[in-house]
């Protein structure tokens, strides 16, 4: 059960997501798509109930350890970032990702699959595209290599074809379990459940 003041935003709510299993969530604005994501990643303490990533129940004394193996897209980043490199490697700073810090090789693959081009690297963040934007955090979350990979909205700023092209290289991916919140058509078709927030 999640509450915000007097506002109940899920009651009796339970969820099951299997090892590498790809689950798309979808449902008009305000249905708590955003929130179920963020007590997932720990961000959210005040629910009522239980959640276990992994084996592990979250809580105060395991939300780290639990973080450890959770990448995290959210829908705004507000980081306060000049660069694109910058933004590429900034959940590199924090102690829990620092021995994953890619190398040139890695991050050259990830941006190939992404259609990215690494002259990107050099620019400031002004000077390039939402899309382009997007899929520099989606390569971050990627290159920290984590098994479970919590987004929302992933492809919202994406063209049709590079939407098609990053859906499919994310959601191929066997070992990686996804929990995406999306409007997106072909993301939900390409998952294999969808949960439908009414």
């Amino acid at each position: 059960n999640v509450s915000f003041k007097k506002e109940i935003i899920f009651k009796g709510f339970s969820l099951s997501v299997s090892k590498g299993e790809k689950l798309a969530i979808s449902g008009e604005s305000g249905k708590g798509k955003s929130t179920l994501l963020n007590v997932l990643a720990g961000f959210i303490p005040d629910y009522k109930g239980r959640v276990e990533v992994d084996g592990i129940e979250l809580g105060p004394k395991t939300v780290n350890e639990i973080r450890k193996i959770i990448a995290w897209l959210p829908q705004e980043t507000s980081l306060n970032l000049n660069t694109v490199d910058e933004l590429l490697f900034a959940p590199f700073e924090f102690a829990l990702n620092r021995e994953n810090k890619p190398g040139k090789e890695k991050i050259a693959t990830i941006f190939h699959e992404l259609e990215l081009s690494e002259t990107l690297l050099s620019k400031k963040l002004k000077e390039i595209s939402g899309g382009q934007k997007q899929r520099i955090i989606l390569a971050s979350c990627l290159l920290m290599n984590k098994p479970l990979l919590l987004i929302d909205e992933p492809t919202s700023a994406l063209d049709k074809a590079i939407k098609k092209k990053v859906t499919d290289y994310i959601l191929s991916k066997r070992d990686l379990t996804v929990v995406a919140v999306t409007h997106d058509d072909y993301w939900m078709k390409k998952s294999e459940k969808v949960l439908h927030l009414e």
